[in-house]
């Protein structure tokens, strides 16, 4: 493909910009889609950040959490957290604090002690101070039923 001069005035810099990085992005995003596909946890966290973060395809909402989804039942403890942000903001899923505490907690209970979990911990306890407590019960009862249905993978 080629710009003409013209072209590339009537985008402007941040526009050409927007069409380089559509280049660059294409060939990364093409690699975790094959990755994905073959069910690489680390491609399939990678395509649902893709996808949340419109890089190299349309930005959707939907399919990140898709492709994260999909990576946390293999035990990659990143796609948990961001399944309790999607969760927490309404991000492609229906907002569900009781979902997003859940997420949360099981990233929390599988992020190294410090760094991340910190973060895990903090977003699950300020959504805890939105909930009842019936809430909270529900969404501990839903982590437990997703570690007995995933165990204790990790990546």
């Amino acid at each position: 493909m080629t710009i003409s001069a013209n072209e590339i005035l009537n985008v402007g810099v941040k526009g050409l910009l927007s069409i380089i990085a559509g280049f660059v992005s294409k060939p990364a995003f093409d690699a975790a889609e094959e990755g994905a596909k073959k069910g690489k946890p680390l491609a399939q966290f990678k395509l649902g950040l893709m996808y949340y973060k419109g890089r190299g395809t349309a930005r959707d909402y939907t399919k990140a959490v898709h492709w994260w989804r999909r990576a946390a039942e293999q035990g990659f403890t990143e796609a948990l957290n961001n399944l309790g942000m999607s969760y927490g903001n309404g991000d492609g899923v229906e907002q569900d604090y009781v979902q997003a505490h859940k997420w949360f907690d099981l990233a929390a209970s599988r992020h190294p002690p410090v760094g991340k979990r910190r973060n895990s911990v903090r977003d699950r306890d300020f959504l805890a101070r939105k909930m009842t407590a019936a809430q909270i019960a529900e969404a501990r009862r839903l982590t437990g039923e997703w570690t007995a249905a995933f165990g204790n993978r990790e990546q």
